[in-house]
């Protein structure tokens, strides 16, 4: 499970028709009205495969997922309060379903316009929305400017990760108008002493621009994490974990 809480905070990082827009700047801003409510459902499909003392075993993993997201309100300085309520939720490990241990948690934050996190409460190790939320520029952008990110090292992901969005284009999913972003993150160093930890994924972003909300998310994501357990004596335990991992998250009426 911390395996896949690991790549979890990398990725909780979130029917479509092609809009002939002409070219133009916007200004990217979390700013839905109070009062907000959106759903999502999330499916993180994929494997990972541990190799210790020359066996490897395979698991096939797949989570689903169903959010509640309203906002609370909104202060004079434009901050947003929301909370995010996991309703329902299963993992299923080699076919045998569980039932997520989070639902129903609520998780309160307020967040400024540009998606930067001010406070939070109620979140714990394997829901943490500061990792995940997306910090846009002060500046308007267009198709192919870029902006680069960084998420701090924590207990789930011990390095950094460096994040580059690229806008891709204007599009329009489920009647709203989106900026199309591209995000590609990587890990900034590999080696932390006893573990070697290499990420790498690539997502697409639908962001409606106007309401202010995130639409549609598609993330591939691809880990290999080396680690060594001492067993005494000198001698040591070399464990290979790969882990290969597709999510998908939209609204959903």
């Amino acid at each position: 499970m911390k395996r896949i809480a690991i790549v979890l905070s990398v990725l909780f990082l979130i029917g479509m028709s092609v809009s002939a827009m002409a070219a133009e700047k916007v200004l990217l801003q979390y700013n839905p009205a109070p009062g907000t409510t959106t759903k999502y459902k999330m499916n993180i499909n994929g494997n990972t495969v541990v190799t210790a003392m020359q066996r490897a075993q395979k698991t096939n993993l797949e989570t689903n997922m169903s959010l509640e997201q309203k906002v609370t309100g909104v202060d004079k300085n434009g901050n947003i309060e929301m909370t995010t309520t996991i309703t329902e939720g299963t993992i299923t490990v080699n076919e045998q379903p569980t039932q997520l241990p989070a639902i129903g948690q609520i998780i309160k934050v307020k967040m400024a316009k540009n998606g930067e996190v001010i406070e939070s409460e109620g979140m714990d190790q394997q829901a943490n929305f500061n990792q995940m939320q997306i910090k846009f520029p002060a500046t308007p952008v267009g198709v192919g400017d870029t902006w680069d990110s960084t998420i701090a090292a924590n207990p789930q992901m011990p390095i950094p990760l460096k994040v580059k969005y690229t806008v891709l284009g204007f599009e329009t999913v489920d009647g709203q108008e989106c900026v199309k972003l591209g995000s590609s993150v990587v890990s900034e160093q590999g080696d932390t002493g006893s573990i070697n930890l290499n990420v790498k994924a690539d997502g697409k972003i639908w962001f409606a621009h106007k309401t202010g909300i995130m639409v549609k998310n598609e993330v591939v994501s691809n880990m290999v994490m080396v680690m060594e357990n001492d067993l005494g004596g000198g001698k040591k335990e070399k464990i290979d974990t790969r882990m290969n991992l597709t999510l998908k998250m939209g609204i959903v009426k």
